[in-house]
């Protein structure tokens, strides 16, 4: 506790601290990211490891399920270890899990990606939508691409499932990682339902990669948060 001082000079002290304690926070997010370096001659800078951990930080609290790691090519062990130095800084609560499809790595707060797929199958429909380069504007997707669609979220869904059963037989704290793939999906359908997006596009990916989007005029949303528990005026985009 502060000693006995006048209020001004108490209220000095106490911006001394937490300037302080922020420093050494960030210092620590820093140090953190050494874990990703990979043919990299520098680390990131200080505003992106901060940024960096603000997208992790909006996955243990919950505001969005996953995270697609997309900062640098970094290995799913480099990116486990990293989440686990930031476990010790004390600003994770939650079960996160290292999740691999393919060549991509996805951060997820485990039990909430979970609920979130489980509302989205208890669901009337799965919101899918077809940007199929045929399209001439993008419309909601037919019932049997929603079925196959809704198929291969169950199947990710369970296997999330069965990473709670062997993250509770592993020591606790522990950030765990597991691997999944089929050449049937359509990454960017799976991707939008694990990131947690009101809907998914879908194209047929047998016929093109490419989509009916470029000539389609779009409005663009984005959602931000303030990440004081990082430091003092730091916003984060987490939507776009």
């Amino acid at each position: 506790t502060l000693p006995t001082m006048p209020c001004a000079q108490r209220r000095s002290w106490t911006r001394v601290i937490v300037t302080t304690m922020e420093a050494v926070r960030r210092d620590q997010l820093v140090f953190a990211t050494q874990s990703l370096r990979m043919n990299r001659k520098k680390g990131f800078s200080k505003s992106r490891c901060l940024q960096l951990a603000a997208e992790i930080l909006a996955v243990d609290s919950g505001l969005k399920p996953s995270f697609l790691f997309d900062y640098c090519a970094s290995n799913a062990e480099q990116i486990q270890n990293y989440v686990q130095e930031l476990r010790k800084t004390g600003l994770l609560s939650e079960h996160l899990h290292v999740l691999s499809i393919q060549d991509n790595i996805l951060i997820t707060n485990l039990n909430r990606t979970i609920r979130h797929l489980e509302r989205t199958l208890q669901g009337n429909d799965v919101p899918v939508i077809d940007v199929s380069l045929h399209r001439k504007s993008p419309r909601l997707a037919e019932s049997w691409v929603t079925q196959q669609v809704e198929a291969q979220v169950d199947i990710i869904w369970k296997h999330l499932k069965s990473q709670v059963i062997h993250a509770e037989m592993s020591t606790p704290g522990v950030v765990t990682a597991s691997e999944i793939f089929s050449p049937d999906w359509n990454l960017c359908t799976v991707f939008g339902f694990l990131l947690g997006f009101p809907a998914s596009y879908w194209f047929d990916s047998n016929q093109s990669f490419e989509n009916c989007l470029g000539m389609t005029q779009l409005r663009s949303f984005s959602v931000s948060a303030s990440c004081p528990r990082i430091t003092e005026n730091l916003k984060h985009r987490m939507y776009s």
